[in-house]
């Protein structure tokens, strides 16, 4: 059974996936314009010796999201044509989105540590205890991708989010933000002058960090399996672009942008701790 014409966005796709493509194309070119304003950004902090690697784990963070959803955008076009698509694209569009997602996350923990704004290094056993959790959760969202292949019926209705992995990403991203929040106090504790940035900061970026486990469950145990993917999918990659708009926002390099958290070169990331104030460097 099909849909409309066979040269239609909707051919193929059965009805839980119905406007999954238009939605996927225009997020891709939203974050497109996101890579497009971060890059600006970024010559500009480069200019002025303030590209950390902070930035640049966004941009790379960005990037894997750009590419996934260009992923997306092809396997989704080819299944409208034939009904079948590209597996293996559609595969590796959702490894970038973990990737993507893995990086960010690690951006919110080093910077809710003060990394590249109030110090030029971590402790040893801070990023122990970071590597570990990274490590654990590139792991389980391995587990995921795999579970999805290997485990669940193709001929059931079903989604990546009915995995045991994806309950524990859940917890894990729970688990993420309450370091996030501890380390946030400790670090405004240590640096005062940091307090409306990291307000600012915590604020924002506490939604995406629960994001995932309230779609998880939503999508579990409240939408019906007709609508699950396609709304699913749409608000997954809503939540990216808003973490990726709320971090260009907070960094972009105005006078009128009072949250900027920047205010030492990268020619002193040799410190262990930078100045508390511009005065200072």
């Amino acid at each position: 059974m099909t849909n409309s014409e066979p040269s239609s966005w909707f051919y193929h796709f059965s009805f839980d996936e119905f406007f999954i493509l238009p939605v996927t194309t225009a997020f891709f070119l939203a974050e497109l314009g996101i890579l497009v304003a971060a890059t600006s950004v970024a010559f500009v902090l480069r200019s002025r010796n303030l590209l950390h690697q902070t930035y640049k784990l966004f941009f790379q963070a960005l990037i894997f999201e750009c590419i996934s959803l260009f992923f997306m955008c092809i396997t989704y076009s080819v299944y409208a044509n034939n009904g079948v698509g590209m597996p293996l694209l559609k595969y590796l569009s959702q490894v970038c989105r973990q990737m993507a997602n893995m990086t960010f996350l690690i951006l919110l923990l080093l910077l809710s540590k003060g990394f590249t704004i109030t110090r030029g290094r971590l402790s040893l056993c801070g990023m122990t205890k970071l590597s570990f959790f990274v490590f654990s959760y590139a792991i389980i969202s391995t587990s995921m991708l795999i579970w999805e292949e290997k485990v669940f019926d193709p001929a059931l209705v079903t989604y990546v989010s009915e995995s045991l992995p994806a309950y524990v990403i859940a917890v894990l991203r729970l688990v993420a933000w309450v370091w996030f929040l501890r380390s946030i106090l400790i670090t405004c504790n240590k640096y005062a002058q940091k307090r409306k940035f990291y307000a600012s900061f915590s604020f924002f970026m506490t939604f995406w960090f629960w994001s995932g486990p309230v779609v998880l469950v939503f999508a579990n145990f409240v939408l019906d399996n007709w609508v699950r993917e396609e709304v699913v999918s749409g608000v997954e990659c809503a939540v990216v672009a808003y973490g990726f708009l709320v971090f260009l926002i907070l960094t972009w390099p105005s006078t009128a942008n009072q949250n900027f958290p920047y205010h030492v070169r990268t020619t002193q990331v040799g410190d262990a701790n930078y100045p508390q104030n511009n005065y200072e460097v």
